[in-house]
C-alpha cells in the first residue's frame, strides 16, 4: 500500500516537473530570409581576359554632359576597361593586375581641377594614379612608383577631406592590413606620401568612404563590415554597421559604395557574396534597409559571386533619372554560354521602389 502511494506521488511529482519544464522552455524561431529581385537594364561588354578577372567599376561622371560619362573597370588580369553608359568598351590599358579602383574629382594639377583614379597594382604592389582627360581617356600621373608596406595590395577607397580639402587613398591588403596615403602634386604629376597605418583584423577588401561624414567603411570579408574615422589623425575605434552572421547576410562580404542623394543623406550598399545579394543601409543611422537580388530576364543574365560594385545618385535624364548601380557578374552567361566576367547596370529608381526607399 505504502509503495502504491510513494510511486503515485512520485509520477505526479515527475509529471508536474514535465509541464512546468515545458512551460518555460522558449520556442524557436528561424526568420525567413527577405530579398526583392530586380533586373538589369544593360552590361558592360565582357573583359578581354578569361576566367575570374573583372572585379570593380567605377563611375567618372562627364561635367560639360552626364550622358557621356564613363564606366572604369578592373580587369586584374590585365589592366583597366572603360566603358560607355551602354555597356560598349572605349578603351583598356594594360597596366599590370589591377584590382581595386576608385575616384575623385577636383584634384588641382598644374592649375586646373582634374579627376583623378587611383588603384591596387598586384604586379609590382603598387598605388596606380591616373587622371581622366575630358574625352574620358586615361592617363598615368603618377610621380613615382607609389609602393606599398603591405605584403600584398588588394582593396582600395579614395577620401577627399571636407575638413582639410586634402585628397586620400586608402588600401588593405591580403592580410588585414591597412595603409592611408595622402595624394599631392610634385613637378604636374601626382605623388603619394603615407600618413596612417592600421590593422583590419582578417582579410578585407570592399572599401568606401563618406566624404561629407568624414568616415571610411571596410569589409572585412569574413567577419564584418565596419566603420571608422577617416581623417589621418583619428583613432582606429570602430563601429561595427553588421555581421556576415545577420539576417540575410553571407559572407564573403566585398564591395562596399554610397549612394549620395545630397545634404549628407543617402545610402551604404554592400555586396554580400555569399548570398548573390545586396545589402543597403540607412547612410546616417547605417540602418539596415533590406536586400535586393539582380535576376535573369529575357535578354540579360543576373550577377553571381559578385565582388566590386558602384553607384552614382547623378541623373541621366530618361535613361537613369535617378543614377545606377553596377555590379561585377562572377559568372556572366547569355544563353547556355559561358563568357567571360563583365559588369551589370540597375537603374536605381527600379532598387528604391522595390525596397520602399525615400
Amino acid at each position: 500500500m505504502y509503495k502504491k502511494i510513494i510511486f503515485t506521488i512520485l509520477v505526479c511529482s515527475l509529471t508536474i516537473l514535465a509541464c512546468k519544464e515545458k512551460k518555460t522552455t522558449p520556442i524557436k524561431t528561424v526568420e525567413k530570409s527577405t530579398f526583392v529581385t530586380v533586373f538589369a537594364d544593360a552590361e558592360t561588354t565582357a573583359v578581354t581576359s578569361n576566367d575570374d578577372a573583372a572585379d570593380d567599376p567605377c563611375i567618372w561622371i562627364n561635367p560639360k554632359d552626364s550622358l557621356q560619362s564613363t564606366i572604369i573597370g578592373t580587369n586584374k588580369r590585365e589592366g583597366l576597361e572603360v566603358y560607355n553608359l551602354d555597356g560598349k568598351r572605349l578603351f583598356s590599358y594594360p597596366i599590370g593586375k589591377v584590382n581595386n579602383v576608385d575616384i575623385r574629382n577636383g584634384f588641382l594639377l598644374n592649375g586646373k581641377e582634374v579627376s583623378v583614379v587611383t588603384a591596387t597594382n598586384r604586379t609590382n604592389n603598387t598605388i596606380a594614379i591616373l587622371y581622366v582627360k575630358p574625352t574620358g581617356e586615361l592617363e598615368e600621373i603618377a610621380a613615382r612608383p607609389i609602393t606599398s608596406n603591405l605584403n600584398e595590395v588588394y582593396g582600395l577607397g579614395m577620401y577627399k577631406s571636407k575638413k582639410t580639402n586634402l585628397f586620400y587613398v586608402f588600401i588593405v591588403g591580403k592580410e588585414g592590413g591597412v595603409e592611408q596615403w595622402e595624394l599631392f602634386e610634385n613637378n604636374a604629376k601626382i605623388d603619394a606620401k603615407l600618413v596612417r597605418s592600421f590593422a583590419l583584423g582578417s582579410q578585407g577588401e570592399g572599401i568606401v568612404t563618406d566624404d561629407f561624414y568624414g568616415k571610411v567603411y571596410f569589409g572585412e570579408e569574413n567577419n564584418a563590415l565596419w566603420k571608422y574615422d577617416a581623417e589621418p589623425d583619428a583613432t582606429t575605434e570602430r563601429v561595427k554597421v553588421i555581421s556576415t552572421s545577420d539576417k540575410n547576410m553571407k559572407d564573403d562580404f566585398e564591395g562596399v559604395t554610397l549612394y549620395d542623394s545630397g545634404n549628407g543623406k543617402g545610402y551604404l550598399i554592400l555586396s554580400s557574396q555569399g548570398n548573390n545579394s545586396y545589402a543597403v543601409f540607412d547612410r546616417i543611422t547605417n540602418k539596415y534597409e533590406g536586400s535586393f537580388l539582380i535576376s535573369d530576364n529575357t535578354k540579360i543574365d543576373g550577377t553571381y559571386d559578385t565582388d566590386g560594385i558602384d553607384v552614382t545618385a547623378v541623373s541621366f535624364g530618361n535613361k537613369y533619372p535617378k543614377g545606377f548601380f553596377i555590379a561585377q557578374d562572377g559568372a556572366n552567361t547569355k544563353g547556355k554560354d559561358s563568357l567571360n566576367q563583365n559588369f551589370k547596370i540597375v537603374n536605381w529608381s527600379k532598387i528604391a521602389t522595390e525596397l520602399k526607399l525615400n
